[in-house]
């Protein structure tokens, strides 16, 4: 009796070890909603965390475990997953949803945009349960309404120099090029500014400077606004699918240097725009006519020893007064671009 009972003591041990043993379990509430606020019934959610690290070819790879589920009448699935580090990523995503270049997915007979989710991150767990347990996430998922053809390329740095400095320059969006003499844009949309004074050449190879870019405008009205979008996360309908009545700024200013000590570049990771341009305005200076677009990602300019480039991801929407900015990739307005210009996003 006395061996049965330390060999049972021992199994109790080794049980208990195990539990402590195992990765602390998470529980989140998902809640999927649209853009409108509608609760959207069967949407496959996903969510995701690190396994284990298998050794092979170059560093290796991570194998991530993950745990599925279907959204209820209430637009809400509750879902458990062990994890290790307490890092979770999460998304509407299930196999043979996606069509139309992988931009949009059919859920319960409905079209809404691919959306890439977002994080979480536990940091402390109790009894084995990532704290706070039972998370509720709110996912919003923007519905397919109203693609439109539009004005639209990646203007990517490397292949987009700005043509002179300590000038200002005008830049035709319809046309997609620079005014004369430097191209054969005909309406100022744009005016960049880039006053640069270079220095030296760092041992590194780097051309040292200062630099301003300014970007500006012709007509009383048009203007620029900021917004910030996570290019990694969320709807791959970035923005609002309507550009905003108000709030453009007539002026946009970035600074960034390279000295002997250091490197300063205003670089916002996140950092979009809307804009509005070819305004007209009546006696009583109300708006009579406007163009509207968006600009994803930011915009960011570099200064090397041969010149300056700049990269630009713009759509212009090319009906007056209309501020949809819903573009469909299939609609290009503009033809024949390089493969890497071309945006396949909405």
């Amino acid at each position: 009796m006395k061996g049965v009972s330390i060999v049972g003591f021992a199994l109790v041990f080794m049980l208990s070890l195990s539990v402590l043993a195992g990765d602390p379990i998470a529980q989140m509430t998902f809640r999927v909603t649209d853009d409108f606020g509608n609760v959207v019934t069967g949407a496959p959610v996903t969510v995701s965390t690190f396994l284990r690290w298998v050794p092979g070819s170059g560093f290796g790879h991570d194998v991530d475990d993950s745990a599925k589920g279907v959204t209820d009448t209430n637009g809400v699935v509750v879902l458990k997953l062990p994890s290790k580090t307490g890092n979770m990523r999460y998304s509407v995503l299930a196999e043979g949803m996606y069509f139309d270049n992988m931009n949009k997915m059919k859920v319960s007979d409905a079209a809404y945009y691919r959306d890439m989710g977002g994080t979480l991150r536990f940091t402390n767990s109790v009894d084995g349960k990532w704290q706070p347990w039972n998370l509720t996430v709110d996912l919003q998922i923007k519905k397919v309404l109203n693609p439109i053809p539009m004005y639209a390329r990646f203007l990517r740095s490397g292949s987009f120099p700005i043509p002179a400095y300590n000038s200002s320059l005008g830049y035709d969006l319809i046309k997609s090029d620079w005014l004369p003499p430097y191209g054969k844009g005909e309406t100022v949309d744009f005016i960049f500014r880039l006053d640069c004074q270079l220095g030296t050449t760092r041992a590194d190879g780097i051309q040292l400077f200062d630099a301003v870019l300014t970007l500006s405008f012709t007509n009383n009205g048009d203007g620029i606004q900021e917004v910030v979008a996570p290019l990694q996360a969320g709807s791959v309908l970035r923005l609002s699918r309507f550009a905003p009545e108000m709030g453009y700024a007539s002026n946009w200013v970035s600074k960034t240097f390279a000295h002997g000590d250091g490197d300063y570049c205003e670089y916002k990771e996140n950092q979009s725009f809307y804009y509005r341009v070819r305004t007209r305005k009546d006696e009583g200076g109300l708006i009579i006519s406007a163009l509207y677009g968006k600009i994803i990602g930011p915009l960011f300019y570099e200064v090397r020893k041969l010149g300056a480039n700049m990269q630009m991801r713009y759509y212009l929407n090319p009906t007056p007064n209309d501020r949809n900015l819903e573009f469909d990739p299939n609609r290009n307005l503009l033809f024949d671009l390089p493969s890497l210009e071309q945006i396949k996003e909405p």
